[in-house]
């Protein structure tokens, strides 16, 4: 059975808004642009992955994705990121249903290998396999055997809502605590670790 990987990305100047009082515009840009790439490229390498579909308003997004062949999905307007992941998982019912990886792209510390393990933790039967973020608050990735599986429900306590999910459809549940993956860039102190771009004074970001 296929992997389809969903990708969901925002406006390029609005990702990170816990950021936007540390950066200026184009430094958010550049930023999320970044994120955006490697998030894309690791999925791309990995081999267990058949399908990278981006859902994004961004047309410079949804035009790399085409042009490094993944699959692009214009989300619709006045969108939110439940109703994004929404639309994408209706496209791969629609299309060619498979399994399904739903990741955000501000994991940077997350590596192809990483990848590859979670998608080969389960392949048969119904499941549900979840990494949630560092305090186990968010979901930081999901995999699902089948894309009409699920009802996203990311923001507040998302982990325990989608928890929630599995327990209510008697599916298995697998929780992943992955260190790499439920490491998310929200923070200017996580940006200080990312140390890919240098913004501002760490100094300035630390007070």
């Amino acid at each position: 059975m296929s992997l389809w990987a969903v990708l969901p990305v925002k406006p390029l100047n609005k990702g990170k808004s816990r950021l936007h009082g540390c950066l200026d515009a184009e430094e958010i840009q550049d930023l999320n642009h970044s994120l955006f790439e490697e998030a894309f490229q690791k999925l791309k390498t990995c081999p267990e992955i058949d399908e990278v579909l981006v859902v994004s308003q961004d047309e410079n997004v949804l035009e790399y994705a085409r042009r490094s062949g993944g699959v692009a999905l214009n989300e619709n307007a006045q969108s939110s990121l439940n109703a994004a992941v929404t639309q994408a998982l209706v496209f791969i019912l629609e299309n060619h249903p498979g399994r399904v990886l739903i990741l955000p792209v501000d994991l940077p510390w997350m590596t192809s290998e990483d990848l590859s393990e979670l998608s080969t933790l389960r392949q048969e039967g119904q499941f549900m396999v979840i990494v949630p973020d560092c305090r186990q608050w968010g979901t930081n990735a999901i995999l699902l055997s089948q894309p009409d599986l699920f009802k996203p429900q990311f923001g507040r306590r998302s982990f325990q809502k989608h928890c929630r999910q599995a327990a209510n459809q008697a599916i298995e549940l697998v929780v992943w605590l992955n260190k790499n993956i439920q490491r998310d860039l929200d923070t200017p102190q996580d940006l200080i670790s990312y140390n890919k771009v240098k913004i501002i004074p760490i100094h300035t970001l630390t007070e």
